[in-house]
């Protein structure tokens, strides 16, 4: 599906615009943590009962973090009413998605250079400018499992989730979409270079 949204510059619409537009979203709290999970879904609680998280009856929409992100843009509007301040999450393989994240205060942009230089220049694509200084580029999933880093600060979000803008970053700054703030969904696959297969070769 092609999507080239303009991102409203308020959460609760902004939430709303990806949901409408096929991308699924859940809420996030400031310290990039979702929403708690309920006590049937609690590992530490008497009441647990042991299920898959994507499996989850329990009723509570938000008990599992990622995995309770919809596009049902009518739950979306009422997760944003009772929480307007709610930072934006978006699970990366329920999205189809395989992202590259670079945090320059861990050394990410060195090792992106060391990276390159062993495979060469990484195929241009959607990309994310975080609010910290850091970069997401978003690729389409392989389908496959990825590692979860690369080098020191250039982690893999494929199982897990990122923020999209206009999310608040701790450093203060906001999460916004390069080219004039607009959202594309990928259409370059995650490079082949970049799978477990092609690294073990190498």
């Amino acid at each position: 599906m092609t999507v080239d949204l303009r991102i409203p510059a308020e959460l609760p619409a902004a939430a709303e615009a990806y949901a409408a537009a096929g991308i699924k979203v859940f809420r996030v709290r400031r310290n990039k943590t979702p929403y708690a999970n309920c006590v049937r879904c609690d590992q530490k609680n008497s009441q647990y009962i042991p299920h898959r998280p994507e499996e989850c009856r329990c009723g509570v929409p938000t008990c599992h973090g990622f995995w309770a992100a919809t596009t049902d843009v009518d739950l979306v509007r009422r997760w944003w009413r009772e929480e307007p301040d709610a930072n934006i999450g978006a699970p990366c393989a329920l999205n189809g998605w395989a992202v590259l994240d670079i945090d320059p205060r861990h050394g990410g942009d060195k090792s992106l250079a060391v990276l390159e230089q062993r495979v060469g220049v990484l195929p241009g694509t959607v990309m994310q400018l975080t609010g910290g200084g850091g970069l997401h580029i978003v690729y389409r999933t392989p389908g496959i499992s990825l590692p979860g880093t690369l080098g020191p600060g250039l982690d893999v979000k494929h199982n897990g989730y990122i923020l999209l803008a206009p999310s608040l970053h701790g450093s203060g700054g906001r999460y916004q979409w390069s080219g004039h703030g607009r959202f594309l969904q990928p259409a370059v696959a995650w490079p082949a270079a970049l799978t477990p297969q092609a690294r073990r070769a190498a």
